[in-house]
């Protein structure tokens, strides 16, 4: 054997020891000649041990049997035969055997045929199957991962929405990562604010605001890595959390409330920063039990490190949406404080509607209650809960903070409304309610939301505040029938598992206050200017005197009703020696300030008046007392007539004023002859304004008059009256009614005058109007 390893299987030899099958050489008789080391380590045994042997004591069926008598126990054609060979051991490993018959001359010379079988075991074969199986599949993992990093990060180039973004990323990280779910939190004033989940979690209850201290997201932050987590809920025994997590990386183990538990049972969560800024913390986990995998870790860190570039300019914008959705709010609260400026009760259904709406919160009014001695809680117009001290004492006995850092420069105050902040309200106070407080504990333990803020209008409304030790039940129930008053203190709550007021919201109910003491100041002032001008009217009534020998008609029509007088003014003075001054002036301006100016002006001509002024004079004095007022813009029109009703005669001065007109009725005289036909003579003489200018001079003109004639005078209002088309009444139409009207009596013939003008103008006057109508009966005959 040794002469024929040596000399004939030489070549043999070195062949099958490079090939990695198992090799056996032998006789037709199944006599081993030749084995190879990878059978020899195969079958754990030496060459020698085997050299020699019967292959079929090797090699047996899959049944375990040896082959019989001559037989070897597989075919020589080559085809495979799945066989069990045996160890050293007595146990047995299936192998797959091949083998032919080898006669190659120029090795075997004229010897017999040999037979060459090669083996592998099966084992060996299914755990190489196995590893390219699994190699296999990892690649296509791999792929899917590259493949939706790839997708998710192109999701994020060019994305403009948000919303969309969000909703993208989230759907695209459960199909890459074959997970149950995703979502995503902000990082907000006082916490994180849930912005974005995947599909697969509509249905599924997840915190929509986690506070600082609290919950995953601040084990995460705190970490400042990402972290592969497993999740366990229903603890028992333990009364304060409800579950816990487990770090797998560093095996820790935290506690988690109930309110604060995902709906994974494994998950990824890692924060997204851009540069040192925490943007937020994105969470993608499994509902089945599962360690994941560190690679799907480098995934999304990859992904969220090209996603916080789009998320800071989105939430830049995000803010800036919100900054103008709060201000066009503001507008619309504007609008009803000043619509339901007299009805407080509908001003305030109205405005906190708003403000719910757009904080998303409960209106909570905050009224005494006499019969209890004691403030209550009205939550939601149900029963209300009295609370344990006097307001005062319960929100501002302690500071909290105005509002939450990180608002910039460019925030809220200083791009909407010019930067209004707490410190200018004069009346209205806000302060922050929150868990930690102990007034926010007490909400908490009567089952209302526990945070928010308190605003106290600094209106008391007739409501005194409750005296005595301050010690009021703390559990007493009130029946919702206690009378309602002017809400002037309320709480803006939110329930806990809410984001707390931020910023933005804090600033905007700032501001809101301040419109409010705007709005109800103005409205004030403008009560005391109702009261001053009903002084005034009450003082300095538009009258005429009494005046024989003279029949008076006037009508005086304020432009601003409210204010109730205005700068027109008139007065007919009687004097000796059948004499009387007939004075109608037009201050300029509106309202109280021109009524203030009018009195002032109607108070010195009267004196000039009982002087024995003439009518220029008396212009002349007035100018001058003007002009030495020097902060004083104010200018006066006036038609001054002093009437000597002996002889018929008037002398005149008319001060920029529009020119008064003197009526000649239709007459016949009693004994028959001519009829005088009626005619509306305009008196020409004009001067200018009086306190314009200090060298005005002003001009006498005169007219005489007849026993039935009248003087009708009027301020510029009359004839500068609009129709609808921008038309003037004009003094044409003015001279057209008055001549139909004048033979009526002067009786009623400003009211006939000022009728007309309204239905002219569609009652649409916008100016002050005065209208004195005087008929002489006496004169020259």
């Amino acid at each position: 054997m040794e002469t024929l390893e040596r000399n004939e299987w030489a070549d043999v030899a070195q062949l099958v020891e490079i090939t990695s099958d198992a090799v056996i050489i032998c006789e037709l008789d199944g006599t081993i000649l030749h084995v190879n080391n990878r059978l020899l380590g195969l079958m754990c045994e030496e060459r020698a041990d085997v050299i020699g042997g019967d292959v079929k004591d090797v090699l047996y069926s899959s049944a375990f049997e040896r082959a019989t008598e001559h037989r070897l126990p597989f075919e020589t054609d080559g085809s495979e035969n799945e066989l069990m060979l045996k160890l050293s051991d007595g146990s047995f490993i299936p192998v797959l055997v091949r083998a032919g018959s080898v006669t190659p001359p120029h090795i075997f010379g004229r010897r017999a045929p040999r037979v060459l079988v090669a083996l592998h075991s099966i084992e060996e074969q299914y755990s190489h199957d196995r590893q390219l199986k699994r190699a296999l599949s990892e690649l296509r993992v791999a792929n899917k991962r590259l493949s939706g990093t790839l997708s998710v990060i192109m999701s994020t180039v060019g994305s403009d929405e948000l919303p969309s973004l969000l909703d993208t990323v989230l759907n695209q990280l459960v199909g890459t990562l074959d997970a149950s779910g995703a979502a995503i939190y902000f990082s907000e004033s006082g916490g994180f604010k849930l912005r974005g989940v995947s599909k697969e979690l509509y249905d599924s209850y997840l915190p929509e605001f986690l506070p600082y201290g609290a919950g995953i997201p601040t084990y995460v932050l705190r970490e400042s890595r990402a972290c592969r987590l497993s999740i366990q809920q229903d603890l028992e025994g333990d009364k304060v959390a409800s579950g816990m997590f487990m770090d797998l990386d560093n095996r820790s183990k935290h506690l988690l409330r109930m309110q604060d538990m995902p709906p994974y049972r494994s998950e990824i969560c890692l924060p997204v920063f851009y540069g040192t800024q925490i943007l937020g913390v994105l969470e993608v986990g499994w509902k089945r039990p599962q360690a994941p995998l560190a690679y799907d870790v480098n995934v999304l860190e990859v992904i969220c490190d090209y996603l916080s570039i789009q998320l800071v300019g989105m939430a830049s914008s995000l803010r800036s949406r919100r900054t103008a959705e709060l201000g066009r709010s503001l507008n619309v609260l504007r609008d009803e404080l000043f619509t339901f400026l007299d009805d407080s009760a509908a001003a305030t259904q109205a405005v906190s509607s708003e403000i719910c709406n757009m904080l998303n919160c409960h209106f909570c009014p905050i009224e005494y209650d006499a019969s209890l001695d004691s403030y209550v809680i009205d939550f939601e117009g149900g029963s209300r809960v009295a609370l344990p001290d006097d307001p005062e004492k319960l929100f501002f006995s302690t500071t909290a903070p105005a509002a939450r850092l990180g608002a910039g420069p460019d925030g809220f105050e200083a791009s909407v409304l010019g930067g209004t902040s707490a410190e200018d309200l004069k009346h209205v106070r806000i302060t922050r309610v929150d868990e930690s407080m102990p007034m926010g504990g007490w909400l908490r333990a009567h089952g209302l939301p526990c945070q928010g803020l308190y605003v106290d209008a600094g209106i008391e409304a007739g409501r005194p505040r409750p005296e005595g030790d301050g010690k009021h039940s703390n559990d007493a129930i009130v029946p919702a029938s206690v009378a309602k008053g002017p809400t002037t203190r309320a709480l803006l709550l939110r329930d806990g598992s809410q984001e707390p007021i931020d910023d933005l919201e804090y600033d905007y109910l700032v501001h809101l206050a301040h419109d409010f003491e705007l709005i109800y100041e103005g409205e004030s002032q403008k009560r005391e200017e109702r009261h001053i001008a009903q002084t005034l009217q009450i003082g300095m009534r538009n009258s005429l005197g009494d005046v024989p020998g003279i029949a008076a008609d006037s009508v005086y029509l304020s432009a601003t009703n409210s204010a109730l007088v205005g700068g027109d003014f008139y007065t007919l003075i009687r004097l000796p020696d059948d004499c009387a001054v007939m004075i109608l002036g037009d201050v300029s301006g509106k309202g109280i300030e021109a009524a203030s100016m009018s009195a002032l002006v109607k108070t010195a001509l009267t004196a000039y008046a009982w002087e024995g002024a003439g009518p220029a004079r008396m212009a002349r004095s007035l100018n001058s007392m003007l002009m030495g007022f020097s902060r004083v813009e104010t200018f006066v029109t006036a038609f001054i007539a002093k009437v000597d009703l002996k002889a018929g005669r008037a002398t005149y001065c008319s001060a920029g004023h529009p020119p008064t007109m003197v009526i000649r009725p239709e007459s016949m005289p009693l004994g028959g002859g001519e009829v005088r036909g009626g005619e509306v003579e305009l008196l020409g003489c004009q001067s200018g304004v009086i306190g314009a200018f200090e060298s005005m001079v002003y001009e006498t003109g005169v007219f005489t008059f007849a026993p039935g004639d009248m003087l009708f005078m009027y301020t510029d209002g009359t004839i500068e009256a609009r129709d609808r088309s921008g038309a003037f009444f004009g003094e044409q139409r003015l001279r057209d009614l008055l001549l139909s009207v004048s033979g009526e009596g002067v009786s009623g013939i400003c009211g006939k005058v000022l009728g007309e003008l309204d239905r002219f103008t569609e009652s649409a006057l916008d100016d002050d109007i005065a209208l004195v109508s005087l008929e002489f009966l006496r004169g020259r005959s």
